[in-house]
């Protein structure tokens, strides 16, 4: 008689993939919105002429301009844990938009004050921006790693 066969055990560092899926989708993201954010406002400081920086008040256009480039950074985020986690569980990606809807919420929850010029809806706008980009493009990523996978295989 012979032992049944066993499913080999899994390798070491099964857990280091989602957490590195993790930390580099949310680096991806810190580092889209501080660029995008600094341009931005670097460029309507530069619009104004303000040189103190006590004075500037940013205009109309900037939030809306910073919501985008929030949600193009959480989507890149998304879109990186997706890619680095394709072949294992979603909950990396659910895990990355989890921390990106504490990092909004956050301001509500303390009641920080708004910035001089933000209008009332840009925080509330953030809390649902930041985590549904980043789990759209994630899962979309995953999807379409898993069709070309299955295409490949086949």
């Amino acid at each position: 008689m012979t032992a049944p066969q066993r499913p080999a055990p899994p390798p070491i560092s099964t857990a280091l993939r989602p957490v590195l899926g993790v930390m580099a989708g949310l680096g991806v993201a810190v580092v889209i919105d501080a660029v995008g954010v600094f341009a931005s406002t670097f460029a309507a400081a530069a619009a104004q002429g303000t040189k103190d920086v006590d004075q500037f008040v940013a205009p109309s256009w900037t939030f809306p301009t910073h919501l985008l480039i929030y949600a193009v950074g959480a989507a890149a985020g998304g879109a990186v844990t997706g890619r680095i986690t394709a072949e294992r569980s979603a909950y990396s990606v659910f895990l990355l938009a989890l921390i990106l809807l504490m990092s909004a919420v956050g301001p509500l929850l303390r009641h920080v004050p708004p910035a001089p010029g933000q209008p009332q809806w840009f925080a509330l706008a953030l809390v649902f921006v930041n985590p549904l980009a980043a789990l759209t493009a994630g899962l979309l990523t995953r999807r379409v790693d898993a069709h070309r996978r299955a295409a490949g295989a086949s």
